[in-house]
């Protein structure tokens, strides 16, 4: 891997804004800690917003999106863009209460999803013309 990727790529995410709300967001190009001279790069979106359960103000930062070393310039956009909306997806989630009780968290974890999965609502059969 060439060592100055991560300029290259810090450079093409420095031209990118985010912002949805009234918040900024950012973007953080970072290699892995495990390896931090020639780890892998990722991308992760990071901002300052009121907690859904708590309210108070704080620092939160999306997952990690990790980049290939043979990515091209509109990859790495594209998949910044991912990121991007992968965290108004998260955030739009916790938003949505019922309640005041978060429909669809997505702290849950995926085997407490799977226990209730089976437990599928419908509506009944419509009334036909003959059954009238």
């Amino acid at each position: 891997m060439d060592p100055a990727y991560i300029d290259t790529v810090k450079a093409l995410c420095g031209r990118i804004s985010m912002s949805a709300f009234d918040t900024v967001f950012r973007l953080r190009v970072e290699r892995d800690v495990k390896a931090p001279k020639d780890g892998r790069i990722f991308l992760q979106v990071e901002y300052d917003t009121p907690c859904a359960n708590t309210g108070e103000r704080r620092a939160f930062r999306g997952r990690k999106w990790y980049l290939s070393d043979h990515m091209i310039d509109d990859e790495v956009v594209k998949t910044a863009l991912a990121a991007f909306e992968a965290t108004m997806r998260h955030e739009c989630l916790e938003g949505f209460k019922v309640d005041g009780v978060t429909l669809v968290n997505p702290h849950v974890h995926f085997e407490e999803l799977l226990r209730i999965s089976s437990r599928e609502v419908s509506r009944p059969d419509p009334v036909t013309v003959e059954d009238s």
